[in-house]
């Protein structure tokens, strides 16, 4: 019993870390679980999530943190899972806030802190989000990582983790209202992400892009600039990895190069983010989309690093194999940053032809000198430089 809620556990294990979950059976749905039907939110989906952010973590750590060891905040804990494997697998965390908001949350995170003995290691609270952020901001508490991991929409959590976050610190964001940042909901994405948005073929991208220009604008308004290292949407959610550095000069510069639009040509399923490729379209109908995030999305070094570390310290992980599988297609697409990607069966349709291998597509014209790869957003996809002209013809 947890505050005097009856409630049936069962134990897991994830990572190095044990802990108690709320009974699966209770929130079985026709489809499998339900997670949010649970007392308290647990997916076990979301350990491929978990795994690629204890693999971030140490990466930062050893690469791109101005100090360590260093303090880690997770305002959204749950079961607090996620904090228990940042203190216990990542190397270099000296402690781990957490905290939620539910009282059940709060006495089940009790728990598994006391099960896997890690009191000197993780620190628990029982309050909002926000305002766990700016009390540690208050405190003057040396704060390098913040992880926001909602139940929805991260935009309620931007002010105040970026205001906590200290200079070079690392922000993890996940957002698992896709239905706003692709398009399909077009006047709440206007309301929560200030964007004009419409539903397009490369919508996954269009939605990390949606996210990285919110978080870009926020951090801009207190001087401070973000520099990706690993942007993805998989499964159900986007999750952005991203270094945030201070400077009011470099915030600035950031809002002129890296904010921007893409612009939409409805006729021939085509999408793109350059300006000189516009001009392909000349007299076709064009629908704005923005403003957006438009520079790079990944750090090619940063997702080196991680294959690196998935072989070596990391390669426990249950989720290797799909982990490797992300990181070596990110490690391609990090070579083609600047285009969007381009859906090959929609195009072909539009062109009214069949659908070419997408394999096929990408040899074609690599030997053709241009830049091409396969992507992780969608697997009828390339991305590529060539321009839609040259790729129409190859179709």
């Amino acid at each position: 019993m947890l505050g005097g809620f009856q409630m049936r556990l069962a134990l897991v294990d994830e990572g190095k870390v044990l802990v108690y979950i709320p009974d699966p059976r209770e929130a079985l749905a026709p489809h499998g679980l339900e997670p949010a039907w649970l007392p308290v939110f647990y997916n076990p989906k979301m350990e491929f999530n978990r795994d690629l952010a204890v693999l971030a973590l140490q990466v930062y750590l050893d690469r791109l943190s101005p100090r360590k060891p260093i303090f880690v905040v997770e305002p959204l804990a749950a079961t607090g899972v996620r904090a228990l494997r940042y203190a216990l697998e990542v190397d270099g965390v000296l402690g781990v806030y957490a905290s939620d908001i539910s009282r059940v949350a709060y006495e089940l995170i009790e728990s598994n802190v006391a099960l896997n003995n890690a009191w000197d290691r993780v620190r628990i609270f029982n309050v909002d989000a926000n305002t766990l952020l700016y009390n540690l901001k208050t405190a003057n508490t040396p704060v390098l990582a913040v992880d926001i991991d909602p139940y929805g929409s991260p935009a309620p959590f931007m002010e105040a983790a970026l205001n906590t976050l200290g200079d070079g610190g690392l922000l993890m964001v996940t957002a698992t209202d896709t239905a706003v940042l692709e398009g399909s909901k077009r006047s709440k994405a206007f309301r929560r992400y200030g964007v004009q948005l419409t539903k397009t073929p490369c919508s996954r991208e269009i939605a990390v892009r949606t996210l990285l220009g919110y978080i870009a604008r926020v951090a801009a308004a207190h001087d401070r600039w973000v520099k990706p290292l690993i942007s993805i949407y998989i499964d159900y959610y986007v999750r952005i990895v991203a270094q945030v550095r201070r400077s009011a000069r470099e915030a600035e510069r950031m809002l002129w190069d890296k904010i921007g639009y893409a612009s939409y040509y409805p006729e021939l399923k085509y999408t793109t983010i350059r300006q000189d490729t516009v001009e392909s379209f000349r007299g076709a109908q064009e629908v704005k989309i923005g403003p957006l995030w438009i520079g790079e999305t990944l750090d090619r070094e940063f997702v080196e690093l991680s294959l690196e570390e998935l072989e070596g310290k990391f390669g426990y992980l249950r989720t290797k194999p799909k982990l490797g599988k992300l990181l070596l297609s990110l490690r391609e697409e990090s070579l083609v940053q600047g285009e969007l990607y381009q859906r090959l069966d929609l195009i072909a349709s539009a062109l009214r032809k069949q659908t070419p291998p997408r394999h096929r597509m990408v040899e074609e014209l690599r030997a053709r000198g241009f830049k091409a790869t396969t992507t992780h957003y969608h697997p009828v996809a390339i991305r590529t430089d060539a321009s839609p002209r040259e790729l129409f013809e190859l179709i």
